[in-house]
């Protein structure tokens, strides 16, 4: 990127947590991450976000709580993901294929179900794109976006495909203005 002002970030993986305010280290499996592990605020429906929308949530609430958002109503966000929704998409059809398909289940089928939630929280609502697994088009994204507002949350999320390797996941977040 050019040279965006970074107003904050964020860092979350199985060991730390890293933001403006220092390191904490994690004690559990970042499969338990808990909601007061990355925001201070109670957050009900935390605890039935799938796995790659709690780690989106947390980079972006760390990296939020780390600073102020001006102007909410104008901040865009842009993720990066390199598993799209698969991992609900997986569990939606097994609901499928036991004649119950599930709503909450369904809801989160769409890559930008992590925006929607960071969005409702925070109450952002500026321009949002989700990129999939390519790290030169998002970096382009962010760049043009920066030029239309004054605001922008920059989440990137990277999650193994293989389950058994899950502890290897990481999420990150940047505020630019």
């Amino acid at each position: 990127m050019e040279n965006p002002n970074i107003k904050s970030f964020s860092f979350i993986d199985n060991e730390k947590i890293i933001s403006p305010k220092g390191t904490v280290e994690r004690t559990l499996p970042l499969c338990q991450i808990a909601r007061d592990e990355v925001y201070s605020e109670k957050h009900l429906s935390f605890g039935k976000l799938s796995f790659a929308d709690k780690l989106a949530f947390g980079a972006a609430a760390v990296a939020i709580e780390a600073t102020k958002i001006e102007n909410p109503k104008d901040c865009a966000i842009v993720l990066l993901t390199n598993i799209g929704s698969l991992h609900r998409d997986r569990e939606f059809m097994e609901t499928i294929r036991q004649n119950s398909p599930s709503p909450h289940i369904f809801s989160a089928t769409l890559p930008s179900s992590p925006i929607a939630e960071i969005s409702i929280v925070f109450g952002l609502k500026g321009a949002n794109k989700v990129i999939f697994a390519d790290e030169e088009l998002a970096k382009q994204t962010v760049e043009l976006m920066l030029e239309e507002c004054k605001e922008l949350l920059f989440v990137e999320i990277n999650i193994p495909q293989d389950s058994a390797e899950i502890e290897k996941a990481f999420a990150r977040a940047w505020v630019y203005c």
